[in-house]
């Protein structure tokens, strides 16, 4: 291989781990403002019941695509390739944080759902699993975004300004287009659902009719 097809190779490849950053980054915005969101409705659970089974459920699309883009770059470091090589690793803390996190988004969005398909009735252990993993996730959340929040932000500005012409980043409609997709597919999922989450929705009603 020449050394101009190899420097056009490293570009390549750089210019595919800055794709998975603004990406990454991208979506990472929007779940703050999600959680944001999310958070807000805990403050009056019983009123806002509709507004937390709505949100909790257009978090699960752009949950998962967050996830597969972290697990791509770290899988690309870990079986050794050069691009991601060059960028490095996160923090030894953030390594270590990573799995844990993943596993307690799981079990809190999953416990989530499976409240809304149980009931307030049979909820029981569930509800109790939901709450314990909210302040396991919570602690190691708010790590995370303290670790990367000033990062996040420049990589998702990076796909909103003008490209640069001498530093070029393809993909860029792709990327805008799978956070556009999960976006749409969490409004759909929470649009559907939702309403058949009557059980916890008539239980709110019921506590205001008795006030």
């Amino acid at each position: 291989m020449s050394h101009r097809a190899e420097a056009a190779d490293v570009t390549s490849g750089d210019a595919g781990v800055e794709g998975n950053s603004r990406l990454t980054g991208t979506v990472g915005v929007l779940l703050l403002i999600l959680l944001f969101a999310e958070g807000l409705t805990i403050l009056s659970i019983r009123g806002l019941i509709t507004w937390h089974l709505f949100i909790g459920l257009l978090l699960v699309p752009p949950v998962a695509l967050k996830i597969v883009t972290t697990g791509y770059r770290f899988a690309r470091y870990y079986t050794h390739a050069a691009p991601y090589v060059r960028r490095g690793p996160p923090h030894t803390i953030l390594r270590l944080i990573g799995p844990v996190l993943i596993a307690m988004t799981a079990v809190l969005l999953g416990t989530g759902v499976w409240l809304i398909i149980v009931g307030p009735d049979h909820a029981g252990l569930i509800l109790l699993a939901h709450k314990a993993s909210f302040v396991i996730w919570f602690g190691l959340t708010a790590i995370h975004v303290l670790a990367h929040v000033r990062e996040t932000v420049v990589l998702a500005a990076k796909d909103v300004r003008r490209p640069d012409p001498a530093r070029p980043v393809p993909g860029r409609g792709i990327r805008t287009s799978a956070v556009a997709l999960a976006l749409v597919a969490g409004v759909a999922l929470g649009a559907v659902v939702t309403p058949t989450a009557t059980a916890w929705t008539n239980a709110r009603a019921n506590v205001e009719g008795h006030r």
